[in-house]
């Protein structure tokens, strides 16, 4: 199977569930990205808790880290070297690149569904107040715009008990809103349906987390 003809399914696979609700491309579209979204959580969640027992880590770590580099300030070759020691000496690399590759085997799935919805699907389809569903919805786009701030909220932060600043969930929101302004209302709805499956596995994570403290 070549690129083309991954497309090419997605596009039939979501005229396919549209024929059995209703002729909704909307919903269709929702419930593949759900699908998706799902059948890769297994393969997110472990990545996210690497992520999060990295970031905890870092964060326990920054103390004597910031120590070091202020001691080599001054020559930066030294403070290469010495960073990359103290990275070795505590078992952690520098870059996650099981995280990386992790993320990069996702990649081509969600780039063959954005292409998928890129190819004139949904031209002049209404769904909801949207009247033709190929072209950007200012109202939907702010929506996700909310969707994706609430998504990473819900995510837990290194710190236990807390959560992302709110110039990180404002940042995320804007960018969001202004990829979203461009792209037509049904890949809003895609990124809507990544977003709440986004919220679920934070709230996973945190449900987790709170587990672990109550047995300690």
């Amino acid at each position: 199977m070549d690129w083309s003809d991954l497309i090419e399914m997605l596009r039939a696979l979501i005229f396919g569930i549209a024929h059995v609700t209703n002729g909704s491309i909307g919903v269709a579209v929702i419930l593949v990205t759900l699908a998706i979204r799902l059948a890769l959580l297994p393969l997110t969640l472990r990545l996210a808790r690497r992520a999060l027992a990295r970031q905890r880590r870092m964060a326990e770590l920054k103390p004597e880290l910031e120590r070091l580099q202020r001691r080599y300030a001054k020559d930066p070759a030294a403070q290469m070297r010495e960073t990359a020691a103290f990275y070795r000496n505590r078992g952690m690399s520098q870059v996650d690149s099981a995280g990386l590759l992790g993320a990069l085997a996702q990649a081509p799935v969600f780039a063959a569904l954005y292409s998928a919805l890129r190819k004139g699907l949904g031209a002049g389809v209404r769904f909801l107040w949207i009247g033709d569903t190929s072209l950007p919805s200012l109202g939907l786009t702010l929506f996700m715009g909310g969707m994706a701030a609430a998504s990473l909220a819900a995510a837990p932060a290194a710190e236990p008990g807390k959560t992302a600043p709110l110039f990180t969930l404002v940042l995320a929101a804007g960018f969001t809103v202004w990829f979203l302004s461009s792209s037509s209302a049904l890949f809003a709805l895609s990124a809507g349906a990544g977003s709440a499956v986004q919220a679920f596995q934070g709230l996973l994570l945190r449900r987790e987390g709170a587990k672990a403290a109550r047995e300690r």
